[in-house]
């Protein structure tokens, strides 16, 4: 079923009721298709709390564990004189592509970023080797627990 939501969020009508109530069914099939979320269970509906958290993760572009989607490493991210925070990520043919944030920067921003920059994907898995990879639902958390460099 997972595998069909994700070509066609309207499978979730098709689904049986436990998997219409299983937040990672329904997460893809709305990221399909924003109209599959009627076919959901009523705690993640328009409207509640759970309906919110699935269109909140719907946006982000974190990958839920599962997906085929390209693969980032971050080993460090480092906060700079100006409170910003640099951001290094590499694919894992080793490319690396670095930018710098706002201080108060989300895991989905940095997704989002590495997603564009991807540019063949809408989801990316983003893995910080010190806290590991975070999923849709960690969307809102900041990117990692920076460090100052030593060089500043």
């Amino acid at each position: 079923v997972l595998e069909a939501v994700r070509q066609d969020g309207q499978a979730l009508f098709y689904a049986a009721a436990e998997l219409c109530a299983d937040r990672g069914v329904v997460l893809e099939a709305v990221r399909q298709d924003d109209w599959a979320m009627r076919h959901a269970a009523r705690e993640f509906r328009d409207g509640t709390e759970g309906g919110r958290a699935i269109r909140e993760a719907a946006s982000s572009h974190l990958a839920l564990a599962g997906s085929r989607a390209p693969v980032f490493t971050v080993p460090d991210v480092m906060v700079q004189e100006d409170g910003t925070l640099q951001v290094v990520a590499y694919n894992l043919a080793g490319d690396s592509v670095t930018d710098v944030f706002l201080a108060q920067a989300t895991l989905a921003d940095v997704a989002g970023w590495l997603a564009e920059w991807h540019g063949r994907s809408w989801t990316v898995f983003v893995d910080f080797p010190a806290h590991g990879a975070p999923s849709p639902w960690d969307r809102l958390r900041g990117p990692s627990r920076p460090r100052r460099p030593d060089s500043l």
